[in-house]
């Protein structure tokens, strides 16, 4: 096992320097800024016959008030509804028809709407973004149509065990934040959206001083940009509604919180602790340490967790956002070994702090650096990674010098991150067991 593990180490850091030789360069983007506030972003890549379109919009769920709860994630759907140009169905038979692929997703911080296309049909694939998204057609009898099915949307989401595990958590970790509440909101708000309504939350929203154009593959960035003027650059611009989003409160003390559900055999478990935000001071230190804990067959987790039968599945991660951001660790396990699994975790998140060496964080560091350039290969990974850092973070500089803000990581921004974020401090935590059957008396 020692040999196959040094053999698996070697590759990876072989594979680094392979990668970065052929990266496609992130720093070159074309940025405009259009007089009507659209923000043009074009990445030109002469590597790649595909083209990634996106559109971006600076709405999701924690912008809305509560009478509007699941109104982003409603609009998203209301829009593949017809525009002006383009009949109900329309848009993805002609993007569909040309090979491509168009779909969108609304999450808490944004909406964006994405094709994947062949390079020769790259303004076909714009006009559908441009209909798509500013000339929708809101009709009452759409809206009618759409509500049961977002509903309907919405319970199959309570009949998943996992939903509800992470709803319920994200409902323990915050208690002001309006990260507490689902994306879909809930079936007594989405039941009594009216066309006004709508209209209003789509009017402020998705409009140009709210949203970025985001081309990446084998394009002219002066022709892309005189398209997109000649569209998007045509609608008018006005004053962005500033929504109140409150800060969650220092947390005094862990929490805990235990449900059980009849539909699982195995115990689903959650533990979370406070984390800095996406890009910002101790962010770096704290992608290195979850690779040592958790990524791929070398990591510590696997090795002592999943290889030795303690844990059947476990992940972990950063929820990726801009404030009040967690880094969280779950895991699936028999029921009764909740005690050693939670013991197991801490001991080892202690002692992989306490030993951890320069050449582990160097081999940490160069593996996910070499992750982050597969990643980029891909023309849509590039899109939505400068659509995430413009629309969520608010910095570019992010997408541009991720590589290297990483590269510069040593252990001391590991172990600080540690230290400021996990050791001795409080957390959040969700478990989830079968539902013993009640006895007859």
């Amino acid at each position: 096992m020692q040999w196959a593990l040094l053999t698996l180490l070697l590759l990876e850091v072989a594979m680094v320097s392979v990668l970065k030789a052929s990266a496609p360069k992130t720093e070159d983007l074309y940025i405009r800024d259009l007089p009507n506030g659209v923000k043009l972003i074009v990445h030109q890549r002469k590597d790649t016959s595909a083209v990634a379109l996106h559109v971006w919009f600076r709405v999701g769920s924690i912008y809305e008030r509560h009478d509007q709860k699941g109104m982003a994630h409603f609009l998203e759907h209301m829009l593949f509804n017809g525009s002006e140009k383009y009949a109900y169905g329309e848009m993805d038979q002609i993007i569909e028809s040309l090979g491509g692929n168009i779909n969108a997703a609304t999450s808490k911080e944004f909406t964006f709407y994405h094709i994947e296309i062949a390079k020769p049909y790259w303004k076909k694939a714009m006009e559908v973004l441009y209909q798509l998204t500013m000339k929708p057609l809101m009709t009452m009898q759409m809206i009618e149509k759409e509500k049961p099915i977002v509903i309907e949307e919405l319970r199959r989401g309570k009949d998943n065990p996992t939903t509800v595990l992470w709803e319920t958590f994200e409902k323990t970790a915050y208690k002001v934040s309006p990260y507490r509440f689902p994306v879909i909101g809930f079936e007594e708000t989405i039941s009594r959206f009216t066309k006004e309504s709508l209209e209003e939350f789509y009017r402020s929203y998705y409009q140009p001083k709210n949203m970025a154009v985001i081309v990446v593959g084998d394009v002219n960035p002066g022709e892309v940009e005189s398209y997109v003027r000649r569209t998007f650059g045509k609608e008018k611009g006005k004053k962005v509604p500033k929504p109140e989003i409150p800060s969650e409160p220092d947390r005094l003390e862990n929490r805990f919180v235990k449900i059980s559900d009849p539909r699982i055999q195995k115990a689903y478990w959650i533990i979370g602790w406070n984390a800095p935000p996406v890009g910002k001071g101790d962010y770096y230190g704290m992608v290195v340490f979850d690779g040592i804990i958790g990524d791929g067959r070398t990591s510590v987790f696997y090795r002592e967790l999943k290889e030795k039968g303690v844990v059947y599945s476990f992940f972990t991660g950063d929820l990726g956002r801009p404030r009040d951001n967690l880094y969280v660790i779950s895991a699936t396990f028999d029921p009764e070994r909740y005690a050693e699994v939670k013991s197991k975790v801490l001991e080892l998140l202690d002692k992989t702090y306490s030993g951890l060496s320069d050449e582990q964080v160097a081999f940490t560091r160069e593996k996910a650096i070499n992750s982050r350039i597969f990643e980029q290969e891909k023309v849509e990974g590039q899109a939505y990674d400068i659509g995430y850092s413009y629309t969520v973070i608010k910095d570019l500089d992010f997408f541009r010098y991720y590589e290297k803000n990483l590269s510069r990581v040593r252990k001391v921004e590991v172990m600080r991150f540690y230290e400021r974020y996990i050791k001795d401090r409080t957390y959040v935590e969700v478990l989830m067991v079968p539902e013993k059957p009640k006895r007859k008396e």
